[in-house]
């Protein structure tokens, strides 16, 4: 095949399936991600009940919690990955690109690893 300026184009195939398949990683990851942050409220939520001392609305305060938390946890995951996606439809190939996959992994990671702490 050939370019617009008539020179032989580059085989971008590997590279395109290697952005789509770390935007379907990062994606997938931010989704299951949403258990993850809402269990990490609800032990801090816990933790402070019982240090605290208010029994009476702890299983009231925790449902409500819990249940705001994956609204907006859904609504935060969904907004990212069509932005990141549009993001990479119109960078692809560009240093941007890569980078923003590195800075969402890392994110990712960086939620993991702080629910292995509290």
């Amino acid at each position: 095949m050939l370019d617009e300026n008539g020179l032989p184009a580059e085989n971008k195939s590997g590279l395109v399936l290697l952005a789509v398949a770390l935007w379907v990683f990062t994606s997938v990851l931010g989704f299951l991600e949403i258990l993850t942050v809402r269990a990490i409220i609800l032990r801090i939520y816990g933790h402070f009940a019982i240090t605290y001392g208010f029994y009476s609305r702890e299983l009231q305060g925790a449902q409500v919690l819990g249940m705001g938390t994956l609204v907006v946890m859904g609504i935060l995951c969904l907004g990212v990955a069509i932005g990141c996606g549009e993001y990479h439809l119109k960078h692809f190939g560009q240093p941007q690109s890569w980078r923003l996959f590195s800075r969402t992994i890392a994110v990712e990671v960086a939620i993991l690893v702080l629910a292995l702490f509290i």
